[in-house]
């Protein structure tokens, strides 16, 4: 059912140089994350907090919001799930394209799922919750925080979650949980796993209004945050770690690969407000030029084929360095032309 979701790297580690294929910052400094994990290796002999409720305290002071409107989940892909339980059977608008654990999700729990936002008013039964992933994967671009907010707000008879797990790659303003602590028909998802670049550590939380939490509490299962994961929360929010040095400058890179990929005759770059931009290639399928990068480059995309409303022309690329978007550019520009000799 996940298969390609999020980084397949695991499956081209003996090939792989550059990886292109993850949106996650990959040269934060976590020297001092590794340490303070070392230090504290012993939490792997005991199990952890049954409920994640030190944790949560910290996040909750962190915000600036009560802390009965917090809940730490085993990353944002846990807290998307448990939101779905939680409404089970009800209607869900899923604009598309989006990330593809919503559709999963909600398919799980029996929604019925609308895609199309033109016929849902006469269409789809009262109970419904809307999903909106801001910043969009895999698009990279991101709804104006005015205009989420004022739909939220004129619509208090609906549900909303909207899932900010990228809020850290943009420079565009978010929902900030301490201005929404009025607003209870939203779920906002964040990520601390992209927000520290520690993926493979499983941090997210969702923010709401406390009934919600104390129902999503219920049915989380016990021990489902690790120990590891827990200690490396509490060291990052304690030490206000930043792990992206210059976002701007971050940015203008990434613009800077999305137009000299634009440059390139059969090549569309979608407009995009994050360090990483969805691409469509007009004289190729996707998978072929996958391929082909990893195994003349080592260089490893993402085949977006399997997200819905996207076809085997699309792919999704994060901006590295300048040096590293310069050998991606040139390797394209190499395949365009091995596929014009070899019609």
């Amino acid at each position: 059912m996940i298969y390609g979701h999020g980084d397949d790297t695991f499956r081209y580690s003996d090939k792989m140089k550059l990886n292109f294929s993850s949106n996650v910052y990959a040269w934060a400094d976590l020297s001092g994350l590794k340490e303070h994990l070392m230090q504290h290796f012993e939490v792997v002999s005991h199990y952890p907090e049954a409920e994640p409720s030190s944790l949560e305290k910290m996040l909750a002071e962190y915000l600036g919001v009560p802390e009965n409107m917090v809940m730490i989940t085993s990353g944002a892909n846990d807290a998307i799930y448990l939101i779905a339980q939680l409404y089970k059977g009800w209607a869900s608008i899923i604009p598309q394209p989006t990330f593809t654990a919503f559709e999963y999700a909600c398919k799980i729990f029996d929604h019925l799922i609308s895609y199309d936002r033109k016929d849902e008013l006469e269409l789809m039964p009262e109970d419904r919750i809307y999903w909106i992933c801001n910043p969009n994967n895999p698009t990279g671009n991101v709804l104006v925080k005015p205009l989420v907010n004022r739909i939220i707000r004129q619509n208090p008879r609906y549900l909303y979650v909207v899932d900010q797990s990228y809020a850290d790659y943009t420079l565009r303003p978010m929902l900030k949980p301490s201005e929404m602590v009025d607003c209870y028909n939203l779920m906002l998802i964040g990520s601390l796993s992209k927000k520290y670049c520690i993926p493979g550590l499983r941090l997210g939380y969702v923010f709401s209004s406390p009934i919600i939490i104390d129902r999503l509490r219920q049915i989380r299962q016990p021990w489902s945050v690790n120990a590891m994961a827990l200690e490396a929360g509490k060291y990052v929010l304690s030490n206000h770690v930043q792990m992206i040095p210059d976002l701007k400058e971050y940015l203008m890179e990434a613009q800077r690969l999305r137009q000299e990929l634009a440059d390139i005759d059969g090549i569309k770059v979608l407009k995009t407000d994050t360090n990483f931009m969805l691409v469509f290639i007009e004289f190729a399928e996707v998978l072929e030029l996958k391929n082909w990068l990893i195994h003349h480059h080592g260089i490893l995309i993402r085949d977006v084929s399997d997200f819905r409303g996207l076809d085997n022309h699309y792919f999704r690329i994060m901006a590295r360095t300048k040096e590293d978007d310069n050998q991606l550019v040139a390797a394209i520009r190499e395949f365009k032309k091995w596929k014009e000799d070899n019609p």
